[in-house]
């Protein structure tokens, strides 16, 4: 890999790890750690199948907790970032992690990584008979409008992934991104697990050339669905059927008047 983790890093994570885990938009972690979840690291078939959703639904609703020091557990229901920090950087270390370990930590820890296992876990039950998802007309202008502020957001992201070779997770170039493009960065993050699906999809970037704003457009109106619980496949579609729509529209304007002067 790239050598030894170092204790900069190991410093970083803990960190990161510890403001996922006192965010109190996220409880469900601390009581998640509390009654064992950090025994395993899920993996990342775990989070795409709903195991890893289903393994939290199956922690978070038992009534006890493991046996756990008083002072860790007082710590993680009070948030206390200077017990807690110190505490994640040493189990790291001792644990001895990989470098794609620490990651999946704090990706496991974001909201946006439960709720998307949760949907994966959701689709195995899903009993809608017909077709594909319907959208309603007046969606088609909103999709198309979220498909053209996602385009340069994400191509910008494809410019960090090819062209500097960064080492960075998908999550952080995102986040890197976000000066540039703060709402299309911040949509991206909300639905992380989603583009790091469509990212991964060859279906998605099979209908690309080779350049990077294809690709780019492609991902964007894959994502730009996501809002509306469509596919992949069903969003682009619907998003290039908004596109020949709003051109057919252009097409059919009565043509300005001639100033005669």
């Amino acid at each position: 890999m790239r050598g030894t983790i170092t204790a900069t890093e190991y410093q970083c994570f803990a960190e990161r790890f510890v403001e996922l885990i006192v965010d109190p938009k996220r409880p469900w972690l601390a009581r998640y750690i509390m009654t064992g979840g950090l025994d395993h690291v899920p993996t990342e078939d775990e989070i795409n199948s709903g195991d890893f959703a289903l393994q939290v639904l199956n922690r978070i609703e038992r009534t006890e907790t493991e046996l756990i020091e008083e002072s860790l557990f007082e710590a993680l229901h009070h948030g206390d970032r200077e017990f807690l920090i110190p505490y994640t950087r040493k189990w790291a270390k001792e644990s001895g992690f990989s470098r794609e370990e620490l990651e999946l930590l704090l990706k496991m820890g974001m909201s946006a990584t439960l709720r998307h296992s949760y949907r994966r876990l959701k689709s195995k039950f899903r009993f809608r008979t017909g077709g594909q998802t319907k959208l309603r007309s007046l969606h088609y202008s909103k999709i198309l409008k979220r498909a053209e502020q996602l385009r340069p957001a994400i191509e910008k992201v494809l410019h960090e992934v090819l062209t500097t070779k960064t080492s960075h997770t998908l999550p952080e170039i995102v986040d890197y991104c976000r000066k540039d493009h703060p709402d299309a960065c911040a949509f991206l993050m909300q639905h992380i697990g989603r583009f790091q699906e469509a990212f991964q999809d060859k279906r998605v970037l099979s209908r690309a050339t080779v350049r990077t704003v294809a690709k780019a457009r492609a991902l964007a109106d894959a994502m730009a669905g996501i809002e509306y619980d469509l596919a992949f496949s069903t969003s682009i579609e619907r998003v290039r059927e908004a596109r020949r729509a709003l051109r057919i529209t252009k097409n059919n304007l009565p043509n300005p008047p001639q100033i005669l002067g």
